[in-house]
């Protein structure tokens, strides 16, 4: 699957037009990569999210399974996370590297608001860090 992913043209990928669900929105930002501190990632969801790290910024679900909860997140090259449900809203911005999701390629100051009941899924061809912010966790579908 993940080769297949691979396939799409660059450019392609460099278009906002195939964005799928019309009540995300998509703000590009004029920021170049981002710096971070020197902070500890750990696996996320091994098995499940192949080559992906989380360094957890808060988690509310530990409380309130229904909680919300942020993080930084680093994709390896060549990560890859299953197609999955929203239930609440997501919001990602794009720090540093290229983050593909659902075929379409963003880059450092990509700002993605995904609605409740959006699907997608998420790799990076040659790394990235994002930070992602749930206010309800997922349901995976894969």
């Amino acid at each position: 699957m993940i080769a297949e992913k691979m396939t799409v043209e660059r450019d392609a990928l460099a278009s906002f037009e195939g964005i799928d669900f019309p009540q995300d929105k998509v703000l590009k930002l004029k920021i170049g990569d981002v710096e971070l501190p020197d902070i500890d990632f750990v696996p996320y969801q091994p098995g499940l999210r192949e080559n992906v790290d989380i360094h957890l910024l808060f988690d509310n679900t530990r409380d309130d399974p229904q909680g919300s909860d942020a993080a930084l997140i680093r994709y390896q090259p060549g990560a890859y996370v299953p197609r999955h449900l929203h239930m609440g809203y997501e919001m990602v911005l794009v720090l540093q590297g290229e983050y593909v999701e659902n075929d379409i390629l963003y880059r450092p100051g990509s700002l993605i608001i995904r609605a409740p009941g959006t699907t997608h899924e998420m790799r990076s061809d040659v790394g990235c860090t994002i930070l992602a912010m749930r206010d309800i966790p997922v349901k995976q579908l894969t």
